[in-house]
C-alpha cells in the first residue's frame, strides 16, 4: 500500500515539476496558476516568506484518511454559521424532485447534523456569466459573503490585493486532512502558485484531474449508426456528419456553441476547456489561441495572432454561415438546454462534459448513445492543449471568525473524503455540496478507467487494489458500483460502453458514464503533440493590458464566427493587439523563456 501511494506521489511531483519547467509556472504571483515567488515588488525576500503546506507526515503514516486526527473532521461544539454565495445549474431538477432547495438539501443537512456546520446560502445565481458578474460586483463593493468558489483566479487576486481575503495559511496547515495534504503536496508548486499572492494563502486551490484539460468532441453515435456514417476523425469529417444530421431531420443545427460571455477556447489564464467550446476544432487546425508559445527560433509568439488561428476562425465562420452551429452561440444563457433536450448531435468539452455534463439528456432519452472521440488534424495527429491543473478557488472573507475559517477547511476535507459516499446516498446532484471545489490526483480519471476496465474484463478483482490509500479517493465506491451501474460487461471486450449497458437511474451513473465513455480517449490514447503555454501566470505587463486585450479578442472572435466581421480584418486585429500592449506582454514572456525573470 505504501509503495503504491509513494509511487503515485513521486509521479505527481514529477508531473508538477515538468509542468513548472516547461510552462515556467508564473514567475509572478498575480494570475491563474501564478507563483508566489517574485511577486509584486519582486523583493528577494518574497520567496522566503511564501506559504508552504505542511507534510502529511504530521498524521500517523499507517492510518486511513480521516482516522488520523479528529481536528480534520471535527464536529464543532457550538454551531458555526457559514454564509455563502453559490452558482447553480439552471437545468438541474434533482433538488425539487427530492423535495429539497438550494438552501436546504441533503448536503446542508449532512454538514449540520454530522459536523454542526450550518451553511446559510445568502444568494445564488445561474452558473456561468451571471455568477461571474455577481462575484465581480461583490468584490468591487467589498461585500463578499463568508465564502464562495470561483473559477477565475483574477477574482482572487483582485480581492487579495484590496485586502478583502483571509490568510488561510496557518489554519489550512493545522486542519487540512491527510488526504488533502497529500493531494496538495503531490501537485507541488502548481498548488502553491494557484493559491497564493505575495506569499500568503488566500484561497483553497481546486486541483483537477489532468483529463479536464483535454478537449474532445462528443457525438450521437446512434445517429451515426442509423445514417451509416463512420466516426469523424478530422474537421472535414465532422462537417460532413453535421450536415448529414441536419439533412436527415435529426436536428435544426448540429453543433452546440458556448453560452453568453464564454469564449470559444481556453487561455493560458483559464486553461480548462469549458462546456461547448471549440477547443477541439482549434487543436485539429494546429491553432493555439490564448497560449504563449516558443517557436523553433526561440522567439515567443501569441497563438491568437497566427495564420493557423485565422484559418480555424474562417472554418468556424463557414460552419456558422452554413447553419451547422447554433445561431444563438454567444447569446444563449444555457448551452446545455438543447443538448439535454436531444436537439443537438455534436458538442465539445473535456471528460466531464458527458455524463456529469448532460445527465438530463439520458433522463429525457435513455437511448441517446453519446460517445467521445479525439479530433485529428488532416495529417492524422491529435494535438492537446494542456493547462495548469484546474481553475477552482475558494475565497474566504477576511472578517470571518476563526471558527468559520476552520469550518471551510473541514468542509473541504469532508468533500474530498466523502463525495463518493454522498453520491451513493442521495439522488441530489453532488454539485450542490456547499463550497464544492474539486481536489483530485492528476491521473485519477485515467487510472480509474483502467482499473474498472480490468475488473470488468475479469483480469483483476477488488482485492488487487489499495483502497486505503489517499490518492484515488473514489476508487472503492467506483469498484463497488461498477456491477450495479453496468447491467452487463460485454462492452469491456472492446472498451466501448454505451448507455444501453447502463442503469441510468443509478446514483453513480453520471460518474461512470464520464469515466468509462467520455474519458476513454484520454485513458487509452497517446496524443501526438502536447502543447503548453510558456507561462500560466500574469506578468507585470499582463496585469496592465490583458483585461482590455482579451475583451477585444473575445469580441473579434465572436463577430468573425457569427459573420458580423470579415476574416479579412484579422491582420488589423493582430496589429491592434500588438500595439495596445501585446508587444509588451510578449517581451515579458520572452524574458521568462530566456531565464531573465
Amino acid at each position: 500500500m505504501k509503495k503504491k501511494i509513494l509511487s503515485f506521489l513521486m509521479a505527481a511531483i514529477m508531473l508538477a515539476t515538468v509542468s513548472a519547467c516547461n510552462g515556467n509556472q508564473e514567475s509572478s504571483g498575480s494570475s491563474p496558476g501564478g507563483s508566489s515567488s517574485g511577486t509584486g515588488s519582486g523583493s528577494s525576500n518574497q520567496e522566503e516568506a511564501s506559504w508552504k503546506p505542511v507534510d502529511s507526515s504530521q498524521y500517523e503514516a499507517d492510518a486511513a484518511a480521516g482516522e488520523t486526527d479528529d481536528r480534520a473532521f471535527m464536529k464543532f461544539e457550538n454551531t458555526v454559521d457559514v454564509h455563502i454565495g453559490r452558482s447553480v445549474n439552471a437545468t438541474d431538477t434533482s433538488l425539487e424532485e427530492n423535495g429539497s432547495t438550494v438552501e436546504d438539501n441533503y448536503f446542508t443537512k449532512y454538514l449540520k447534523d454530522t459536523y454542526n456546520i450550518n451553511v446559510i446560502t445568502d444568494w445564488y445565481t445561474a452558473d456561468g456569466a451571471n455568477y461571474n458578474q455577481k462575484v465581480s460586483t461583490l468584490i468591487a463593493s467589498n461585500s463578499l459573503p463568508d465564502a464562495l468558489v470561483t473559477s477565475e483566479r483574477s477574482y482572487m487576486l483582485t480581492a487579495a490585493k484590496d485586502g478583502q481575503l483571509a490568510d488561510l495559511g496557518d489554519v489550512f496547515n493545522q486542519y487540512a486532512s491527510r488526504q488533502v495534504l497529500d493531494i496538495v503536496g503531490a501537485a507541488g508548486d502548481v498548488a502553491i502558485d494557484k493559491a497564493t499572492y505575495e506569499g500568503a494563502l488566500y484561497c483553497l486551490p481546486g486541483l483537477d484531474v489532468q483529463a479536464s484539460e483535454i478537449c474532445v468532441y462528443f457525438i450521437r453515435q446512434d445517429w451515426l449508426d442509423e445514417l451509416n456514417l463512420d466516426v469523424p476523425k478530422t474537421t472535414g469529417d465532422l462537417e460532413k456528419a453535421a450536415k448529414a444530421f441536419i439533412d436527415a431531420g435529426k436536428c435544426a443545427y448540429a453543433i452546440e456553441g458556448p453560452a453568453a460571455n464564454t469564449r470559444t477556447y481556453c487561455t493560458f489564464l483559464a486553461s480548462s476547456p469549458g462546456i461547448c467550446t471549440f477547443d477541439a476544432v482549434y487543436q485539429a487546425c494546429n491553432a493555439t489561441p490564448g497560449y504563449f508559445l516558443e517557436g523553433e527560433d526561440g522567439k515567443v509568439y501569441y497563438g491568437s495572432t497566427t495564420a493557423e488561428f485565422k484559418n480555424s476562425l474562417e472554418l468556424l465562420s463557414k460552419w456558422y454561415a452554413d447553419g451547422l452551429i447554433n445561431p444563438e452561440m454567444g447569446v444563449q444563457t444555457d448551452s446545455m438546454q438543447n443538448i439535454n433536450a436531444g436537439k443537438v448531435g455534436i458538442y465539445m468539452c473535456s471528460w466531464w462534459g458527458l455524463g456529469y455534463g448532460n445527465f438530463s439528456a439520458f433522463q429525457n432519452d435513455p437511448t441517446a448513445n453519446w460517445q467521445s472521440y479525439p479530433l485529428y488534424t488532416d495529417d492524422g495527429e491529435w494535438n492537446i492543449h494542456m493547462g495548469n491543473l484546474g481553475n477552482g478557488y475558494t475565497l474566504v472573507n477576511k472578517n470571518v471568525s476563526e471558527d468559520v475559517k476552520k469550518a471551510v477547511i473541514v468542509m473541504n476535507n469532508i468533500h474530498v473524503r466523502d463525495e463518493a459516499m454522498l453520491v451513493e446516498e442521495t439522488k441530489e446532484n453532488i454539485g450542490y455540496f456547499p463550497l464544492r471545489n474539486n481536489m483530485a490526483a492528476s491521473d485519477e480519471s485515467e487510472y480509474t478507467h483502467n482499473v474498472l476496465l480490468s475488473i470488468a474484463r475479469g483480469e483483476t478483482t477488488i482485492d488487487d487494489y489499495d483502497l486505503e490509500g489517499t490518492a484515488y479517493k473514489h476508487l472503492r465506491e467506483d469498484i463497488l458500483s461498477l456491477p450495479e451501474v453496468f447491467t452487463n460487461m460485454d462492452w469491456a471486450k472492446e472498451d466501448f460502453a454505451t448507455v444501453n449497458d447502463m442503469d441510468t437511474s443509478h446514483n453513480n451513473f453520471a460518474r461512470m458514464y464520464s469515466l468509462m465513455i467520455t474519458d476513454r480517449p484520454a485513458a487509452t490514447l497517446e496524443p501526438d503533440n502536447v502543447i503548453r503555454s510558456v507561462s500560466y501566470s500574469m506578468t507585470e505587463n499582463t496585469e496592465k493590458y490583458w483585461t482590455n486585450l482579451i475583451a477585444m479578442e473575445d469580441e473579434f472572435v465572436q463577430q468573425v464566427i457569427t459573420g458580423k466581421k470579415s476574416i479579412d480584418e484579422f491582420d488589423t486585429f493582430v496589429s491592434d493587439w500588438t500595439n495596445q500592449g501585446g508587444a509588451d506582454i510578449l517581451q515579458d514572456m520572452q524574458n521568462i523563456v530566456d531565464g531573465n525573470e
